[in-house]
């Protein structure tokens, strides 16, 4: 994780059942370097959309005047 695309430098390693909290607005990555097939729950919280939104990219979602 990290506050820009080209400097993610917060860097751990995870194992079975360990959880992974990105805060809000930070870029991250998520590597499976391990023999088994990754297992992946994303959840947001906070809603912050109109219903029905879909926003193609960030930049969209950044322009939209209906977000924050």
């Amino acid at each position: 994780m990290g506050e820009t695309e080209d400097n993610l430098d917060f860097e751990r390693e995870v194992t079975d059942d360990d959880a992974v909290f990105v805060p809000a607005d930070m870029w991250h990555n998520i590597t499976n370097t391990g023999d088994k097939p990754l297992k992946l729950y994303t959840i947001y919280a906070g809603p912050d959309h109109v219903a029905g939104t879909v926003h193609p990219t960030h930049q969209d979602a950044k322009d939209d005047p209906n977000e924050h």
